[in-house]
């Protein structure tokens, strides 16, 4: 936990006794933990634990932990103690905490943890908006809050619950607080969709697929296109690209995966605009790069890549490795376009 100070804070309450832990003669519902990650501790790994990020449902999985990608199915008013880890999305933050209001027995706690460079300031004035009140503790430069949901301000909650739901735009598109773009088409996927060529044909995956957006380009642009399958590790935003997708006229596939760790189909083509950020501000290039090989292990002998990012990011000598044939299409705003063909094993 020593690189999660997020996840380190979170449990303080508990392990000074300022919060006492659901009765232990009652272990078929121990608690809840939202946006969970791992590791857990000792008196953490009976909660249920929910996880929309597939990598960091993988870990949970790993570690033993009871692991959901959603909360569906979990009753109102059921859990003796919700834990949550904010996001970087204070609207869906929002929603999280409207969420665990819902979830709490109102004799229950809930707890809520952010590092201060990730919204910890507005996570705790949100959650005193919410709960009427509640303790604070800072430490490892988070803020950890908590509270009984008896004074909770229930139309607060409806509002913030209503502004979370997947919503369409006046693009057509579906979308919802707290995915990759919420708010429009990224210039980045805007750019690799003016320059995908509209004959590619067969099996296309699209890998990081989002909300759908290259997938419903594809699928209306590339009349040989024969299947589409999308991969994506945010399930919230599969489930958008499914609504996306639902007037296709093309086969699709949906996956909930984490890319990194390979895939076993082969494709004729593959488009992507690979992730570069995991968690914080700090780019990652080795995460775009994993794709890149990824996606030349998954073509087909003649297959094609088709690609963008941002211009800065070293991509050109791990595609010249694993690729014969390497172009720069298109560099604007920023961005850049590149096509490699013919994968090397």
């Amino acid at each position: 936990m020593k690189n999660d100070p997020a996840l380190q804070a979170l449990w303080l309450p508990l392990d000074s006794g300022r919060i006492a832990l659901p009765n232990v003669d009652k272990p078929a519902n121990p608690g809840l933990f939202l946006n969970a990650r791992a590791p857990l501790p000792a008196n953490g790994r009976s909660l249920a634990c929910v996880q929309p990020f597939r990598p960091d449902f993988d870990a949970l999985v790993r570690a033993g932990a009871e692991a959901h990608g959603d909360d569906d199915g979990i009753a109102a008013g059921s859990q003796p103690l919700v834990l949550l880890l904010a996001s970087r999305a204070r609207a869906w933050n929002r929603a999280l905490l409207a969420r665990a209001a819902v979830l709490c027995a109102s004799d229950g706690q809930i707890v809520a943890s952010a590092s201060n460079d990730e919204g910890a300031k507005s996570l705790e004035a949100d959650f005193m908006r919410l709960f009427g009140g509640g303790n604070v503790l800072s430490k490892h430069k988070c803020r950890v809050v908590w509270a009984s949901p008896r004074s909770v301000d229930h139309a607060i909650a409806d509002e913030w619950l209503r502004a979370a739901e997947p919503r369409r735009r006046d693009d057509g598109l579906w979308t919802q607080a707290g995915v990759f773009s919420a708010d429009g088409i990224d210039p980045a996927s805007a750019l690799l969709m003016m320059h995908l060529p509209a004959n590619l044909a067969g099996t296309i995956a699209d890998f990081g697929a989002g909300s759908g957006v290259l997938s419903r380009h594809v699928a209306r642009h590339c009349q040989q296109a024969r299947k589409i399958d999308l991969y994506e590790a945010d399930h919230r935003a599969l489930q958008l690209a499914k609504r996306n997708l639902g007037d296709a006229n093309v086969d699709t596939a949906y996956h909930w995966h984490d890319i990194a760790a390979g895939v076993s189909e082969r494709f004729d083509a593959v488009v992507m605009n690979p992730p570069f950020h995991l968690t914080g501000k700090r780019g990652i290039p080795e995460l775009g790069q994993r794709f890149i090989d990824v996606a030349a292990d998954a073509l087909q002998r003649r297959g094609a890549l088709w690609m963008v990012a941002n211009a800065h990011l070293p991509y050109e000598e791990v595609l010249a490795k694993r690729f014969a044939r390497v172009d720069a299409v298109a560099t604007h705003a920023g961005f850049k376009v590149l096509h490699a063909a013919e994968p090397h094993r």
